[in-house]
């Protein structure tokens, strides 16, 4: 057993404070952040400084072992800052629980001596020409993966693959050293995330030791190795439910950003056609406060779910496919509500929104991170809906 179980969480709320304090500051490094094409060592010092990558790390090894809605609400204050950041908070933030269901050597590997672990996924079907293999002891991993959120920062990236083994294909979630990976710098030329650094990396005969490597099919039925050592209530939650609530996260942090310069902008703007400042006319302001209380519906749901989730595995309760199919499904509605609250603000400041600037990167990250796969609203809802009728899902199912 790891012997880092005593670390002491900070209250919530000061993390959240600690958060909120750092606005100004990431405010001024988020042009700089998209013109890099990835997040600042300096900035994920600091944040791992303040301990937000030990909020959803397991007491058990060295971390907080706290509710991932405390995770969010830190994300959104730092969403108010920078957009790029509040990404791979919320989803790198999360991810030091999919380490924890990797076997314990493996844990003792990503969190030695009671350290931080900056871990990211790559598990979205973004394997491209991969090759992996087996021979009893170690896979061999050759191959190009996309879309790798934060990789510059990381420590280490969960790699989904599939194999034969044992005369069958199977997926394995395997742990790799971000230092293994080439990156592909010039490869994240996009309208949106700029900062995010989602780049392209490739493995070349990567060796990783089979300890270091967990069954899919174990991670969706909840009955990995893992639980030898953590019995946070987390271990026992479904991994794709929480992973699109992740995604949900972000897009209503960043959110609450464009509620800010919204705000700002109707405070300074004279309007075309108007003979007085934004503020004096009764339809923007009534266009604000929809807006407001659309994202707070939004993420009080989400908060809502995720604690609920949380309450739920706590209690031992069986997550059957209706209730995955319905986080799922509430994850994409939670970010077409939110959505639909920024195209209004954005509309509502018209010429305000034609210089590049704040406003600008805003809109085009909240419409990039709203595209992921798992926010696809129709796909999220048949699957709710077939659940809900009793319905046959279809293997390939991710929920």
């Amino acid at each position: 057993m790891n012997a880092f179980t005593s670390k002491t969480a900070p209250e919530p709320e000061s993390l959240i404070q600690a958060a909120h304090e750092l606005i100004p500051f990431l405010r001024k490094k988020g042009p700089q952040h998209d013109a890099d094409k990835r997040v600042s060592d300096e900035v994920t010092e600091l944040l791992r400084g303040k301990g937000f990558f030990r909020i959803c790390q397991s007491r058990e090894n060295g971390g907080y072992g706290l509710r991932p809605s405390v995770l969010w609400r830190v994300t959104r204050e730092i969403a108010r800052g920078d957009s790029a950041t509040a990404w791979i908070l919320s989803l790198a933030g999360l991810h030091p629980w999919m380490a924890g269901m990797f076997p314990p050597r493996a844990q003792d590997d990503v969190f030695a001596n009671g350290r931080d672990a900056i871990v990211v996924a790559l598990t979205g079907n973004v394997g491209r020409g991969v090759d992996a293999s087996f021979d009893g002891a170690d896979f061999t991993l050759t191959g190009k993966w996309t879309y790798a959120s934060g990789i510059d920062v990381a420590d280490w990236a969960c790699v989904l693959v599939e194999l034969e083994m044992d005369g069958a294909r199977e997926q394995r979630l395997l742990l790799v050293p971000k230092a293994s990976f080439r990156i592909d710098d010039s490869s994240w030329n996009v309208m949106g995330m700029r900062g995010t650094g989602s780049k392209d990396v490739y493995l070349d005969n990567e060796k990783v030791p089979l300890y270091r490597s967990v069954r899919w099919k174990d991670l969706q039925t909840i009955q990995y190795p893992g639980r030898e050592r953590n019995k946070d209530p987390m271990y026992r939650i479904p991994h794709t439910s929480l992973f699109a609530m992740s995604v949900a996260a972000a897009v209503c942090a960043v959110a609450y950003g464009m509620l800010d310069l919204y705000r700002e902008a109707l405070r300074r703007r004279t309007p075309a056609g108007l003979n007085t400042v934004q503020t004096e006319d009764r339809f923007s302001l009534a266009e604000l406060g929809k807006a407001a209380s659309q994202l707070d519906m939004a993420f009080n749901q989400l908060m809502h779910d995720v604690d609920e989730l949380y309450d739920r595995g706590a209690a031992g309760h069986d997550f059957v496919a209706a209730d995955r199919a319905k986080y799922r499904a509430n994850a994409a509605t939670i970010a077409d509500a939110t959505m639909a609250a920024v195209n209004v603000m954005v509309r509502n400041i018209g010429g305000s929104l034609l210089p590049n600037g704040p406003i600008e990167r805003c809109f085009r990250d909240l419409h990039s991170m709203a595209s992921h796969f798992l926010l696809q609203t129709n796909p999220a809802a048949e699957l709710f809906g077939r659940a809900l009728l009793g319905l046959e899902l279809p293997p390939t199912a991710r929920i």
